[in-house]
């Protein structure tokens, strides 16, 4: 969080999240070339986000090994419900694993961690204290990583609200809180 970077946001995902920020009706398809042109201009991270990018599959470990060729970092983040494609390895610096809690409404075996999950610091979007207990279960599951809880909100108000809840709890299991900065900042 506070460093530049460019986002590729890929609709379409296996899940079905509540709180889901990404509208997966709109957008525009780009090719190969007119994606790694447009990085080129921006700065050295690129994010791959969704939706769900390990949807992409063959396209994905394309597009990544492109934006790599070009001297960028590329980070992904997913879900954790997809392993990645072996061939990625070489061209993803940072996968962000972002597993999906009850409070997602999605089904628990729609939500079920893929097996081998790549290493990477995992972030929850909680609701509420109550969610901390969940995410503890999770994180016994995938010791030595980092995790990031996020404040479930869809304005400002709600985020620093939650985020004050939030800060000694988060603060008691040893885990970091950030906000959705995009959120605080009112940029889409």
């Amino acid at each position: 969080m506070g460093a530049a970077a460019t986002f590729i946001r890929f609709a379409g995902c296996n899940l079905n999240c509540s709180y889901c920020d990404t509208d997966h009706r709109s957008g525009s398809e780009l090719t190969l070339d007119d994606l790694v042109s447009r990085v080129g201009h921006g700065p050295d991270r690129v994010v791959i986000t969704g939706g769900e990018p390990l949807l992409a599959g063959e396209q994905l470990v394309g597009l990544a090994a492109a934006i790599s060729a070009t001297g960028r970092s590329v980070d992904i983040e997913t879900n954790g419900t997809i392993a990645p494609p072996r061939e990625l390895s070489g061209f993803v610096d940072n996968y962000v694993i972002s597993p999906k809690l009850s409070n997602s409404g999605n089904l628990p075996d729609d939500r079920k961690l893929a097996a081998d999950l790549p290493q990477g610091p995992l972030k929850f979007v909680v609701d509420g204290v109550e969610d901390l207990q969940e995410v503890s279960r999770i994180v016994k599951t995938l010791p030595g990583r980092d995790v990031i809880i996020t404040p479930m909100g869809t304005n400002a108000e709600a985020m620093v609200r939650k985020m004050k809840l939030l800060s000694q709890p988060v603060a008691a299991y040893g885990w970091r809180l950030l906000p959705r900065l995009h959120i605080l900042l009112g940029i889409e």
